[in-house]
């Protein structure tokens, strides 16, 4: 079996080798001076700590994001969160720019903004259809252009410069999320506490960590941090633990050739049938049936 169908593609950017980024990573380059060497498709990947922001001046497409689809025409913005396993087909006609940004970079940056909704832009993917004729457009063409030149020219400030533009194109992202109804408005201090929860399930849940570790690490109580979840999500701590560990089984489904078992270990289950009675009591259908049933029946 090729290597390639034994995990998830993870690149630094797409086709190169997977690394660790550096932390104020931050790249810029054309839609089309990549994708055009793919035939204009960029196949399901991942990437460790690396989320993107692309601008689409012209033409459309298709994104995928966990196997979820999202079409697209120009002009549009799209969001793409960190270790999201995402592809693309664009159409031939397509132009625009990817800006590629590190997780150390987003941090620093985040850290200083005060407004809790322009932190929430990259929590998910999304297509934002913008409005040629609006204001928020001329702000999304000119950051991106600003951020080409300065990625390209480097001068005294240029980091500087660069984080400005960044905290530019958050905002826009915002305010067009807003009005696809995709946010409603700022966040509670629920909202905030139940967004490191999944940071830090994103990180933790292959170690199957109890409830309380998670509350001990969030400096909070369980009780409190159970209220919270349930109060925004709906659900509970473990409830929360249990789906990322589903939608990793089901990215490993969908996108690898990995047996039942390896994906199970892959997981932290040290036991190949638990991991299938967790899978199976979740999803309604044992992992092999999901697979066979979209398509990656092996």
């Amino acid at each position: 079996m090729p290597e390639s169908l034994k995990s998830i593609p993870n690149y630094l950017l797409y086709g190169d080798p997977s690394g660790e980024a550096e932390l104020d990573f931050v790249h810029v380059e054309s839609i089309p001076s990549r994708s055009s060497l793919h035939n204009w498709e960029i196949k399901p990947h991942r990437h460790s700590g690396l989320s993107h922001l692309l601008l689409i001046t012209a033409g459309g497409g298709l994104m995928t994001a966990d196997g979820a689809e999202h079409g697209f025409r120009a002009p549009a913005l799209l969001t793409m969160p960190a270790e999201t396993v995402h592809g693309f087909r664009f159409d031939p006609d397509i132009d625009g720019h990817i800006l590629t940004m590190s997780a150390g970079f987003l941090a620093n940056l985040l850290a200083g903004l005060p407004e809790p909704e322009l932190k929430a832009v990259l929590d998910r993917p999304a297509a934002l259809p913008a409005d040629p004729a609006g204001e928020d457009w001329p702000a999304l063409t000119a950051a991106f252009a600003a951020i080409l030149r300065e990625f390209h020219w480097p001068r005294p400030g240029r980091a500087s410069a660069i984080a400005a533009q960044v905290t530019l194109l958050l905002v826009t992202a915002a305010r067009l999320g807003l009005a696809e109804g995709k946010d409603a408005g700022p966040l509670s201090a629920d909202a905030l506490l139940v967004a490191r929860l999944r940071q830090a399930i994103g990180q933790r849940f292959r170690d199957h960590w109890p409830v309380e570790a998670y509350a001990a690490a969030l400096g909070t109580s369980p009780g409190r941090l159970n209220a919270a979840c349930r109060r925004v999500a709906g659900a509970s701590t473990l409830q929360l633990v249990h789906a990322r560990l589903l939608l990793e089984a089901k990215r490993n489904l969908l996108y690898t050739a990995m047996t039942m078992s390896e994906i199970g270990y892959a997981m932290g289950f040290e036991d190949p049938a638990y991991f299938s009675r967790f899978f199976t009591k979740r999803e309604g259908l044992s992992p092999q049936a999901f697979r066979q049933r979209h398509g990656r029946g092996r």
